[in-house]
């Protein structure tokens, strides 16, 4: 019998063990990859957050043959039907989310995978789907050598894990281009984002229309996506929907709209987390990078105070400068502040809360006038204080209700 060892026991982990195990392996999970010597193993198979370019075993696993791989790797080896593709620094999870639910509007048993919803593992265990949407990330993409969606997107590319990789940007880059690899090229699809003609693009939006081949479809006005960054999100999920089988669109239009129309955006995403006493709160809990920072900018419509900070990462936070035309005033909270304030540094004004969020929760509040929007936007990771950047964005809603209620 072949021995397949795991590392890492979260939720990739115990997929990646049930699926092995089914395949007729006797597999082992280990919590981590610090161990000195390789187990002995004919295949190595790696949750999403550990780093093989400064793994030990990585490093003896290549010197000795066994094989080492991603989860998403060993998920898709045994799923054996269509996978579509989703990749970017900003939209994945969004876009990933539409994808599915206009599949599954127009009649198609989809469901999302990934770094959404369930490992793909999972999925290739038991699921009576047709296709799988997968959201991938970059640790994913870094050890699927034979990943092959029927299609995919690159939504946009800006600073984030650079510090995960020896040349920074570059690096980051690289990987999650490395998506295209083993796609037809007619399917690869980069987001409206970038600004260089893609010859195989067939869906544009102009003035919060979406066309199709030239020809206008649906008008974001009547969507819950509103702004930019979703009509790229959009843009890129109707892309794909084409090329899984262009007639679920052009054959019933109407159907097609009305299953965009019925899409609702998932929380923590410039999510409106109420209004009182003048002042509009905006949950963007979900923002962790400045380009997702800048989105939300570019989505407000009133003067903001904007709440800043967390786990920086190394990311490059002076993108933002030409960005903060509606910021009033910033509040830093979070381990990595100091460097943001660097960063911005005579942009606006700024206070410093330190490692206390209702702190920071609460200077935003003196800071902000009549008419204002208070955005939770932090560009950052959230582990320094808080579980995950759900748990911070449920805490700033509290915080705002409270607040209007009193």
């Amino acid at each position: 019998m072949k021995k397949a060892i795991i590392i890492g026991g979260g939720v990739s982990g115990l997929a990646a063990k049930k699926l092995a195990e089914k395949q007729g392996f006797s597999a082992e999970i280990i919590c981590d990859d610090t161990h000195s010597v390789l187990p002995d193993a004919d295949l190595i198979i790696a949750s999403p957050g550990v780093p093989p370019l400064v793994s030990k075993l990585y490093q003896q696993a290549l010197a000795s043959g066994v094989e080492f791989i991603g989860e998403l790797e060993f998920g898709f080896r045994f799923w054996k039907r269509p996978v579509l593709a989703i990749t970017g620094t900003n939209g994945k999870t969004t876009t990933t989310a539409l994808l599915t639910h206009l599949l599954q509007q127009c009649g198609i048993r989809a469901e999302s995978a990934g770094n959404i919803g369930l490992p793909l593992s999972d999925l290739a265990v038991d699921s009576d789907a047709e296709i799988a949407v997968v959201e991938v990330s970059n640790f994913q993409l870094e050890l699927a050598p034979d990943f092959a969606p029927l299609a995919a997107v690159l939504l946009n590319i800006q600073s984030d894990h650079i510090d995960r990789y020896p040349d920074g940007f570059a690096g980051y880059c690289r990987i999650k281009e490395s998506i295209f690899k083993n796609v037809t090229p007619g399917n690869c699809i980069r987001g409206l984002n970038f600004a260089e003609f893609d010859p195989h693009r067939r869906v544009t939006v102009e003035a919060e229309t979406l066309f199709i081949d030239g020809k206008p479809v649906l008008n974001q006005r009547d969507t819950d996506l509103p702004g930019i960054p979703n009509a790229e999100n959009l843009a890129a999920a109707v892309e794909l929907m084409l090329r899984y089988d262009e007639k679920l669109i052009l054959d019933d239009l109407e159907r097609f709209c009305n299953a965009v129309k019925s899409f609702k955006r998932a929380a923590h995403r410039i999510e409106n987390a109420g209004s009182g006493k003048g002042i509009t709160f905006v949950n963007d809990s979900k923002g962790t990078n400045p380009a997702a920072v800048a989105a939300a900018l570019d989505a407000m419509t009133t003067p903001v105070i904007l709440m800043l900070g967390g786990l920086a990462k190394g990311m490059d936070f002076s993108i933002l400068r030409e960005k903060c035309q509606k910021v009033r005033h910033g509040v830093l909270f979070g381990q990595d502040r100091a460097e943001i304030a660097q960063a911005l540094d005579g942009v606006f004004p700024m206070s410093d809360t330190g490692m206390d969020f209702e702190a920071a929760f609460n200077c935003a509040i003196r800071a902000a006038h009549p008419g204002d929007t208070v955005l939770l936007s932090p560009g950052c990771a959230s582990m320094d204080m808080f579980k995950n950047y759900k748990e911070r964005g449920e805490r700033f809603r509290e915080l705002a209700t409270e607040f209007i209620n009193s």
